[in-house]
């Protein structure tokens, strides 16, 4: 799931950077905000989408799975911006005038290095706080090695209260850190106790 940009020179490498969010506004009316984020990188004087992750639903304190594959250059300033929407139009994501704002974060990929663990900096939306974002980097190497999983359970606890659960799995990576960052989240299975999930990679 994550976006790769140009190849790394002698004087870069590639990091991953991970997103989550916290206390983000809730713009709907009958349910939470369904969030998304766009990254972009300022080349000379434009702004340049690198990005997004996937859109979670009904969750103001959302962990994307997408990453962003970005080359960290050493001698360089690269500004970035990460925008949160809540989207309104599944089908059109790609179109932010169908979407509400929900805050912006500026911050250069060296201040996200040099932070350590993560960095977490507030939104701003039209000048005022609007919850917060967190972002962990992660140097990264190309690998030729793919593992393939199939996973399912049994007998799982009934969780709905008028009918069976609808489970899904989240895995997790393990950071330099020791915080936990989840790298896949499978679709749910509908109304199972003993679900079967599609294989992956």
């Amino acid at each position: 799931m994550a976006q790769s940009f140009p190849p790394p020179s002698d004087t870069s490498s590639k990091v991953e950077l991970s997103v989550s969010c916290s206390n983000l506004k809730d713009l709907d009316y009958f349910s939470k905000s369904d969030p998304v984020v766009f990254l972009y990188i300022k080349r000379q004087m434009d702004w340049v989408k690198l990005g997004r992750t996937e859109v979670i639903n009904n969750d103001l304190n959302p962990k994307f799975v997408t990453t962003f594959k970005i080359d960290y250059q050493f001698e360089e300033i690269q500004n970035l911006m990460f925008v949160v929407y809540d989207v309104d139009d599944k089908h059109h994501v790609e179109d932010l005038s169908k979407q509400e704002l929900l805050g912006t974060m500026e911050c250069t990929l060296a201040e996200i290095m040099a932070a350590g663990e993560h960095l977490t900096k507030s939104l701003g939306l039209k000048g005022t706080p609007s919850g917060k974002i967190t972002i962990q980097a992660e140097e990264v190497q190309d690998s030729k090695f793919i593992v393939n999983f199939e996973l399912s359970a049994t007998k799982l606890e009934k969780k709905d209260f008028f009918g069976k659960s609808d489970p899904y799995i989240e895995i997790a990576k393990s950071q330099e850190g020791g915080a936990f960052t989840v790298v896949y989240r499978s679709q749910p299975i509908m109304k199972t106790l003993s679900p079967r999930w599609p294989a992956f990679e």
